[in-house]
């Protein structure tokens, strides 16, 4: 668990764990990522309060999101691991049990994930409703075409992850994307279409700290990096991926808007082909309608 600023949240989270039955043993590793509220005196209660089952590292300064995940997974020293942010928590109390038991019977597969729901707007919304078989064989191909399942549902073996990681991942914005294709190196990934943790969507993750195109370069980029990485086994998936985020945020770019839709022309078969998961008419409508008037319209 990696928590900073989750005051409000990081008891749900702790709870949720804390109320797992299982037939094994678990311990819960919190890295706190120099928190300015109260978080670190709730985390520091429970690793008093719970001593044999918490390993809490507080760290005085904010050292960043990534370094603090990397560090915190460096700390975890038990056959599998399970990653629930301190904003994020369970609601199914097998959940831990039933992962383990999946990996334990299925030695070809390096992580186990299942399906959520999103809170939002005091809301829990059913995630992934397009899914309709209970379980699902995933490959590193099909991850990288539709990445759908959320961190908070993350079990993987130990040694399944690069020990240790290129010294690039610790710029990635999309460290849990990453992490997951790292994994999908080493085994298959098994989904379990069973809804056994929430993600807080709260206006504070990098999706709205960060603009469109910050997050479309360091993707694109590391996306080049994880290519060369792998040696290339993946390249063609790869590309496939890179220019849908190119149709996706080219209307970000300050090109021009001729520009722009010169690209869409040139694209326009990719477009059609890919309608719903390039955005549809939401996106059709970015590239034809100049960018002053949108902002006008929603101002």
């Amino acid at each position: 668990m990696i928590t900073y600023n989750h005051q409000d949240f990081i008891s749900q989270a702790l709870d949720s764990i804390l109320n797992q039955k299982t037939t094994f043993s678990f311990e819960i590793v919190i890295g706190n990522d120099g928190s300015k509220d109260n978080t670190g005196r709730i985390c520091a209660s429970y690793a008093s309060r719970f001593p044999d089952k918490i390993k809490y590292y507080d760290r005085e300064e904010n050292i960043g999101m990534m370094p603090n995940f990397i560090q915190t997974l460096r700390a975890c020293d038990g056959k599998y691991i399970a990653i629930c942010e301190g904003d994020d928590y369970w609601v199914d109390e097998n959940k831990l049990q039933e992962q383990a038991d999946f990996l334990e019977t299925n030695p070809d597969f390096s992580l186990c994930c299942h399906n959520h729901f999103v809170y939002a707007n005091n809301k829990l919304i059913p995630a992934n409703k397009h899914v309709k078989e209970d379980r699902k064989v995933i490959k590193t191909e099909n991850y990288l075409l539709q990445p759908f399942f959320h961190m908070a549902s993350y079990f993987f073996r130990n040694n399944a992850q690069p020990k240790p990681f290129p010294d690039w991942y610790k710029d990635v914005l999309a460290g849990d994307h990453f992490l997951v294709l790292f994994l999908s190196v080493n085994g298959k990934i098994g989904y379990l279409n069973k809804r056994m943790s929430v993600f807080r969507n709260h206006g504070s993750s990098v999706t709205f700290t960060r603009t469109a195109l910050e997050i479309k370069r360091n993707f694109v980029y590391h996306l080049e990096l994880f290519d060369n990485y792998s040696g290339s086994t993946y390249h063609a998936t790869i590309q496939r991926v890179i220019h849908k985020w190119d149709l996706l945020y080219k209307v970000y770019e300050p090109v021009g808007y001729f520009k722009k839709l010169s690209y869409l022309f040139v694209n326009t078969r990719h477009y059609l082909q890919n309608f719903n998961d390039v955005g549809g008419l939401k996106l059709l409508i970015k590239y034809l309608v100049p960018n002053n008037i949108l902002r006008w319209v929603k101002g």
